[in-house]
């Protein structure tokens, strides 16, 4: 026959011994007792970081600061950069930009941009449609009075045939390109800080939307100024044709100090109909344009001040590609008397009528970029001048989050010595470097020291110019030794 226990005694028992190890718990104060939740490690992703500097120019000791990149949308494996690289056979000849075929394995330097200073070109920024390998670019053109320059050609790649100006004016400053293709016509966004615009509402974004043939400059500042806006302009575009730009509005400044607004507009069309941007208004004053936060405190300091370099412009704004409902914008100025410089992110889920409070502040850091993946990751990047130890640091710092930064994998592209090599010109690194995504996969570039140190590239690197990452020196073709400069640096990080 069975041993069955009687079920009160059973009951009993367990509830003696419940109530034993409560009575043991609280005896002893043991909080840590209870199991602390433990965040799961981010996950470990394949990053790839290429120094963009060729072979046949492993000579050279430029500072090719102030990056950008562009991708051709229907064969990603080829791709356009931007820096301020001069033409390596004089200042007689156009500025190049870099070209790539296979991925970002390799870069070679293409001479079809119509400039001849000793920098190549002033200010440039570049940008691709849907149509094959046209490319668009916007310059600062040298020799010239800010002259503008927005260019064209209907192949990248093609090293023979000069970009053709679709549009010059002089006393702009920082040409920001975007592009896109909406009804068979490639629509151009130039934003850019124009001083011939009146009243002092300089901040303006140059649109055509008949692939060039005609642009027309939009104002969006609808307020009043000190005479001009913040020389950052950006413009964003979403899939279903969405158009955002964020700039500074200028409120007041006393030489080293700009009192500024961060201002968003929005266009539901495109920009395509005949009042463009005035889709999102402020609630303050029903004012065209979204006043993200109001009256900070922004340095200007065009002089160095982060190691070598300036600061002052650094502005990025991004909208999710198939979800215009979502953007980002992140801004740098002055917390309180201590600070030096903090950048700053924050989330609109309703098309830019509410924002979030700071997701990210970064102090002593320049060059940010915003970009948002397919699947609704977002990357912020930027560039950090850190002490650590009795040296100081440029780190490039790629965050992504899936969760509006509430958890965040900070990947670090490049960690390189802050005030070598010596600054030849400011921008010392650049005023701006560029991140966008192709699909789920973040591409990206930005400036650095380029000494061949695999302490200073976490992630590795390739160098295609001749480097010696046992002794850490640079040579030329003949063996003989190259001084450290700034060379850009392309990246690439898939999220999945």
């Amino acid at each position: 026959m069975k041993n069955v226990l009687n079920p009160i005694y059973v009951f009993r028992r367990h509830f003696i011994l419940c109530i034993l190890c409560i009575l043991i718990i609280l005896s002893a104060g043991c909080k840590c007792c209870i199991p602390t939740p433990v965040p799961p490690e981010p996950p470990v992703l394949p990053v790839k970081v290429v120094n963009m500097i060729p072979k046949s120019l492993s000579g050279e000791t430029n500072q090719d600061s102030e990056p950008f990149l562009a991708v051709d949308n229907q064969v990603t494996r080829r791709m356009a950069g931007s820096a301020f690289t001069p033409n390596p056979f004089g200042t007689s000849g156009n500025a190049p930009i870099y070209v790539s075929t296979n991925n970002g394995n390799a870069w070679q330097l293409c001479m079809i941009v119509p400039s001849h200073g000793s920098l190549g070109t002033r200010d440039i920024t570049i940008a691709t449609s849907n149509v094959g390998l046209r490319l668009f670019g916007g310059i600062l053109r040298s020799p010239g009075n800010l002259l503008l320059n927005i260019l064209r050609t209907n192949d990248f790649t093609s090293c023979t045939t000069t970009m053709t100006v679709l549009e010059s004016r002089s006393n702009i400053d920082q040409p920001f390109v975007q592009a896109a293709t909406a009804d068979n016509n490639d629509r151009i966004y130039v934003g850019n800080n124009d001083f011939n615009a009146p009243n002092g509402r300089t901040a303006t974004v140059d649109v055509s939307t008949d692939g060039g043939t005609t642009f027309d400059s939009v104002r969006i500042e609808t307020r009043n100024t000190i005479g001009q806006n913040g020389p950052s302009i950006r413009p964003a575009i979403s899939n279903d044709g969405t158009v955002y730009a964020a700039y500074f509005g200028w409120r007041s400044f006393n030489n080293s100090i700009a009192t500024s607004d961060v201002v968003v507009v929005r266009d539901d069309n495109g920009a395509a109909g005949v009042n463009p941007f005035q889709d999102l208004t402020d609630p303050s004053d029903g004012q065209a344009g979204r006043i993200v936060v109001h009256d900070v405190t922004i340095p200007w300091s065009n002089a160095p001040t982060l190691g070598f370099e300036r600061i002052g412009s650094t502005l990025s704004i991004a909208v999710h590609p198939t979800n215009s409902s979502i953007v980002y914008v992140a801004w740098a100025d002055r917390v309180g008397n201590g600070d030096i410089y903090t950048i700053h992110v924050r989330r609109s889920v309703d098309r830019g009528v509410t924002w979030s409070n700071d997701l990210r502040a970064i102090t002593d850091a320049t060059c940010c970029a915003l970009a948002v993946a397919s699947n609704g990751t977002a990357g912020f990047l930027y560039q950090q001048y850190a002490q650590k130890g009795n040296s100081y640091r440029w780190i490039t710092h790629l965050e992504l989050s899936d969760d509006a930064f509430n958890t965040i994998n900070d990947i670090t592209l490049a960690n390189v010595p802050g005030n070598s090599p010596a600054r030849q010109f400011l921008p010392y690194i650049g005023d701006y470097n560029f991140m966008l995504t192709v699909g789920d996969e973040f591409r990206g570039i930005f400036s650095a020291n380029n000494t061949p140190d695999l302490d200073n590239f976490p992630n590795r690197v390739k160098y295609q110019r001749f480097a010696d990452f046992t002794a850490k020196t640079l040579s030329d073709s003949s063996g003989n030794p190259v001084a450290v400069s700034i060379d850009p640096f392309y990246f690439r990080v898939k999220v999945k």
